[in-house]
């Protein structure tokens, strides 16, 4: 029989969703070493019926298992949702003798924040939803999901300065933060053009405004945008990118630093945990806009996003990256070759525009593989005659 899981419910419960669910799945990941199943409340009675040096054992085997197939950090993680396991039915281990096992931990990333020009090159490369998100996460300083999970109600686009309502992530308490005046004027456009009502998403994904953005879909659209521009680059580790969306919210706090603003109110803003200061004094919204301000012109893009030059980039890279594909597939005809070309049988100038030039490109790229495949097609028409001939 089962042990009662009431204790372990009540203490997941009270985490926040992420939380409980890679602490969940930590100890079903244990439950599964020890018993071979995923039925926790028989993961509990086995530990119970075990003497204490055997749940000893059991865990380090456990640590010198998971340490063969995760990372650092995640088998230190792993090993925290254990132990709280192991404290809330008081089951004795020796901790310190299971710390002296564990793997140092290790930086694998290494995030550049991500600065105000290099948005400005993003921004114009992506869908509206997705350009919006990414926009209020650099004036924001938000996590990548605090910022996903706003609803129009969260936003209070009448006050001064503009504000939004943010559910902090790690401890679930709320926080505001405020809107320089380029991004609010954006975002009334923005809701209004798409007649949100209250409760829809503010950044909401392809299905309409009751689906909110994937944050996988919003990191990917960010690395293509970098490539595109030639700015997706391996960090120093060689396993992890040196712009990311995380260094949105590292750029965020180097500016307000950077500018002077309170470190309790940086704090506050950011959704950090302030300690025991925070029992003894916390900053009214007043006193945090007060020094919020002190960084506004620096948040401020200068400029809104330029529909106008919008298709004009992407053809512009568009371009370029069809000249990189004929460069690969032909490297003996140089693509200036293909223009030449193009202006003496054809149109009859040099082509200077880039909707002249894709056209140009994408009917000498589809030639060249037609052409291919009929090359492969003969030739395997030529072997397998010989075999048919070979055979009789």
């Amino acid at each position: 029989m089962g042990a009662d899981l009431t204790l372990l419910t009540e203490f997941l419960d009270s985490r926040p969703e992420k939380t409980r669910r890679n602490y969940l799945e930590a100890l079903r990941d244990f439950c599964r070493f020890v018993t071979g199943g995923d039925d926790l409340s028989a993961l509990v009675a086995d530990l119970e019926s075990m003497t204490p040096k055997a749940r000893e054992e059991a865990v380090l085997r456990y640590v010198g298992e998971i340490k063969k197939r995760n990372a650092p950090m995640t088998v230190h993680f792993k090993l925290v949702a254990v132990r709280h396991l192991f404290e809330l039915y008081e089951l004795d281990v020796n901790w310190k003798k299971v710390k002296m096992i564990l793997p140092k931990k290790r930086v694998i990333r290494n995030d550049k924040p991500v600065t105000k020009d290099v948005i400005r090159r993003v921004l114009p490369l992506l869908r509206p939803s997705k350009r919006m998100a990414l926009w209020f996460l650099f004036i924001s300083g938000a996590r990548v999901n605090e910022a996903l999970d706003l609803r129009v109600r969260d936003f209070d686009l009448a006050s001064e300065p503009p504000r939004v309502r943010i559910i902090t992530e790690k401890s679930g308490a709320p926080r505001v933060t405020f809107l320089p005046r380029d991004f609010a004027a954006e975002l009334k456009a923005w809701i209004a053009n798409n007649k949100l009502g209250p409760d829809d998403y503010v950044f909401f994904s392809e299905l309409g405004p009751g689906h909110r953005l994937s944050a996988e879909k919003l990191r990917k659209a960010f690395q293509n945008a970098l490539r595109r521009l030639g700015l997706l680059e391996r960090d120093e580790s060689g396993r992890g990118w040196s712009l990311t969306i995380h260094g949105l919210r590292d750029n965020y706090k180097t500016l307000l630093t950077g500018v002077g603003v309170q470190q309790l109110a940086l704090a506050e803003l950011m959704g950090h945990d302030t300690g025991i200061a925070e029992a003894y004094y916390k900053p009214t919204t007043e006193e945090l806009a007060k020094e919020w301000r002190k960084a506004e012109e620096h948040l401020l893009l200068d400029q809104g996003i330029d529909e106008a030059k919008l298709g004009e980039i992407e053809k512009k890279l568009l371009r370029r990256t069809l000249e990189s594909v004929w460069r690969a597939i032909h490297p003996s005809q140089p693509v200036e070759d293909l223009y030449s070309d193009a202006a003496r049988f054809k149109l009859g100038h040099y082509p200077h525009s880039d909707e002249e030039k894709i056209e140009i490109l994408t009917s000498a790229i589809r030639s060249f593989v037609a052409t291919a495949r009929q090359k492969g097609k003969i030739v395997r028409d030529v072997i397998h005659e010989l075999q048919r001939r070979k055979r009789a």
